[in-house]
């Protein structure tokens, strides 16, 4: 849902409301947040004691339950708003306008009644700088240049890899199914046709030396989906010269998968995650089978992982959550510790380069694309750069790095599939395309 807009010239000069805007900042940069990077052990206890004193209305133990998920965490939209909701409660106004200003400077949506109940409490010129802070936060950033178009407007475009040895793209097809390969210079072309090898919707990719891995799953939405086939997923791989389907892969566990996103690490490991049951999976090179790395129920949706430098740590962003840091030897979840007033809830994609990590929002609006720089340790983002947010990068899903730039998939088709994962009819579109744009070192 588009952020409502609330007008910012009231009675204001925009150069005083740009000033109070950035004294939030600072305010919001030299309030404490958390400090380190946390287990993920008892987050999920504190949550379900939270909801249980805010039914109670017990204001005291509510508190108590969102510090420790807090601290267990950090800070997400949602649990800033229920500190702010806290501080208006008890007419704090400080409080309000720190959690507030987190939302706003993470580039959230603002609550109207939360908003209109803060104006009411710190007055006209408070509430204007907030609003103005807002705005700075969902600004448009970045020019990104067209590389390709994709010829079907009515695809649903997912995810993009890079095949240096072709020099090719590649990009997957949620509601036809299938793989098709482009380049700059060149009309995309199947090279793993709608429905083959017992697919439904294609969803993630990824290259290693001879091969590419895509996973599918059955849903709604993709075109030659049928009811008994619910909740059915699989990694396959293919030869990446040939097309020639090599393999097929399921989760070992039961219940419903959405084998959504994977990275494939140097040695040819591949990391799967399932958006719907919360597991992370791992092939080994030369298994049969995949095994559980993170068990189903420790994160909430899973997505796009990345893998450091020595292979020892999978970074894994949860959707409703922020990144986790998961040992690939033992699975221990570590969440990555930021500002309050960063928002590291609802990244799609993401890819590791060096030290940083480049993340796809697409769970914020307007989307963005960020580059995250960690402390030396990796536990703990130091900055965080808007690399691109605005017209051109709007419905976005995944991206792939090549020569030193990021090429992302915009205007992707999601937008138009409704609640229920049906395709929203007479609905208008443009044909997704490739965008991209040059990664600083």
């Amino acid at each position: 849902m588009r952020r409502r807009r609330v007008s910012l010239l009231l009675r204001h000069p925009i150069l005083s409301l740009r000033a109070l805007a950035l004294s939030l900042v600072v305010m919001l940069a030299i309030v404490p947040s958390v400090g380190a990077a946390q287990s993920d052990s008892t987050w999920r206890d504190h949550e379900r004691a939270f909801q249980a004193a805010r039914k109670a209305e017990d204001t005291v133990a509510s508190r108590a339950q969102l510090d420790a998920v807090y601290r267990a965490i950090g800070a997400t939209p949602r649990i800033a708003s229920r500190y702010a909701t806290l501080a208006l409660d008890a007419r704090d106004s400080a409080g309000a306008s720190r959690w507030l200003g987190a939302i706003a400077a993470m580039g959230a949506e603002l609550d109207t009644a939360l908003v209109s109940r803060y104006r009411a409490l710190a007055g006209p010129r408070a509430f204007a700088a907030l609003h103005a802070l807002s705005a700075l936060a969902t600004s448009d950033i970045g020019s990104p240049r067209l590389s390709f178009r994709l010829p079907d407007v009515d695809m649903i475009a997912e995810d993009i890899a890079y095949d240096a040895g072709s020099a090719r793209f590649l990009v997957s097809s949620v509601r036809h199914g299938g793989i098709y390969a482009a380049s700059a210079s060149s009309r995309a072309a199947a090279i793993v046709n709608p429905g083959a090898d017992s697919s439904w919707g294609m969803f993630a990719l990824g290259v290693s030396r001879d091969a590419f891995w895509t996973t599918t799953a059955a849903l709604s939405l993709a075109a030659n989906y049928a009811p008994a086939d619910s909740g059915k997923s699989a990694l396959l791989a293919y030869d990446l010269r040939t097309g020639k389907l090599r393999g097929r892969y399921v989760a070992p566990d039961s219940g419903a998968h959405v084998l959504g996103d994977l990275v494939v690490g140097s040695n040819g490991a591949v990391y799967v995650s399932d958006g719907a049951g919360g597991g992370v999976y791992t092939l080994a090179p030369g298994s049969d089978s995949l095994r559980v790395l993170v068990q189903p129920g420790i994160l909430y949706s899973p997505q796009t992982p990345a893998l450091s430098s020595d292979g020892a740590t999978l970074f894994v962003p949860d959707y409703a959550i922020g990144i986790a840091a998961v040992s690939v030897a033992t699975g221990k979840v570590t969440w990555i510790a930021h500002s309050d007033s960063l928002a590291l809830t609802g990244i799609d994609g993401m890819y590791r380069l060096g030290r940083d990590l480049i993340v796809v929002q697409n769970g914020l609006e307007p989307n963005r694309i960020l580059r995250l720089t960690l402390d030396p340790q990796m536990l703990r983002v130091a900055r965080a750069t808007v690399l691109a947010r605005g017209p051109s990068a709007r419905s976005l899903t995944h991206a792939t790095i090549a020569g030193g730039w990021l090429y992302f998939i915009t205007k992707s088709g999601w937008e138009r599939v409704a609640e229920d994962g049906t395709m929203r009819t007479g609905k208008a579109a443009d044909a997704p395309a490739v965008m991209r744009v040059r990664i600083a070192p």
